[in-house]
């Protein structure tokens, strides 16, 4: 084979190769473009779904808020038996299922009936907090500590309502506080009495100056099975020396303010609604805030 011939089967040797190489090069990128492809319409449905599943959330807040429009039109009080206060496990919609409770929220000591007035100075001393500390086995401190957070992020946001552990964070409580203070703590837009039917003993005794543990545990006794249809119907079991105590600032036996949680699922997306409601006699609830929150079913 002479030079010529060998040079000419070189060319035609790295050209095959230079070919192999090209085609590899193009299968390369056109499966590439193709998972791309598919990754980028994968996550459009995910969007899609995540979007459709945030709409079912919003859905079930509004039937929430129908719910308790209806109660109130129903019923002239508020209690532990009603069919509200049972959470919804999950249930199907199309393409999906939903899942969600109500939580009554003036069961709790609201802190703005804390706050003084506008640029009062928060005392470690006040009646008041004082006997909120005792009440939850609080130091004053720590709850000065609280309401100071409190009052100075009211200068700073004069509309905002922070939640409770905000609160902790700012006043530098230990985290680990926060499951045991809101059992029985909660802020709220404005200040609210007492829900007598349900609270506990320690949060009445928070509300009610001069109550005593012995009294407010017979209360939330006497009340199993058999709510409180009016305020007088809880006052009458209360001594004389704070009978007047009791007012209609301090107790009652509707409640405004509810929290609701939402679990809402589409297709294989799962996200959490959160929103504060606010019920003003047999009027739609109004929705305070609305934003996701962390989930809480599987």
């Amino acid at each position: 084979m002479n030079t010529r011939t060998q040079s000419l089967f070189r060319q035609r040797g790295v050209a095959l190769i230079i070919s192999l190489l090209v085609v590899a090069i193009v299968t390369a990128l056109a499966l590439l473009f193709t998972a791309r492809q598919q990754l980028w319409m994968r996550q459009i449905e995910n969007r899609n779904n995540f979007t459709m599943a945030i709409d079912v959330a919003i859905a079930a807040i509004d039937m929430t808020r129908l719910t308790l429009r209806d109660d109130a039109r129903r019923n002239r009080y508020d209690h532990l038996l009603e069919p509200w206060t049972i959470p919804i496990p999950p249930i199907a919609v199309e393409q999906g299922k939903v899942a969600g409770r109500i939580t009554e929220l003036q069961g709790r000591y609201n802190l703005t009936n804390l706050l003084p007035p506008a640029n009062a100075t928060i005392r470690i001393d006040d009646a008041n907090l004082v006997r909120v500390a005792r009440a939850f086995s609080l130091s004053t401190s720590d709850l000065a500590g609280l309401m100071t957070a409190y009052q100075n992020l009211r200068k700073r946001e004069p509309y905002s309502t922070p939640e409770l552990s905000e609160l902790v964070r700012l006043a530098g409580l230990q985290a680990d506080t926060l499951p045991a203070l809101e059992r029985n703590l909660v802020v709220l837009p404005a200040r609210t009495p007492v829900n007598v039917n349900f609270a506990t003993a320690e949060v009445l005794q928070a509300a009610i100056a001069g109550l005593s543990a012995s009294t407010a545990a017979e209360a939330v006794a006497q009340r199993n099975g058999n709510p409180f249809k009016t305020p007088e119907d809880f006052t009458k079991l209360l001594p004389e020396s704070v009978k007047g105590a009791a007012s209609k600032e301090a107790v009652d036996v509707q409640t405004r303010f509810f929290l609701v949680d939402i679990d809402a699922w589409f297709n294989e997306m799962h996200t959490g609604y959160q929103a504060l409601l606010q019920r003003d006699g047999s009027n739609m609830p109004r929705v305070v805030w609305a934003r996701r929150s962390k989930l809480s079913s599987s």
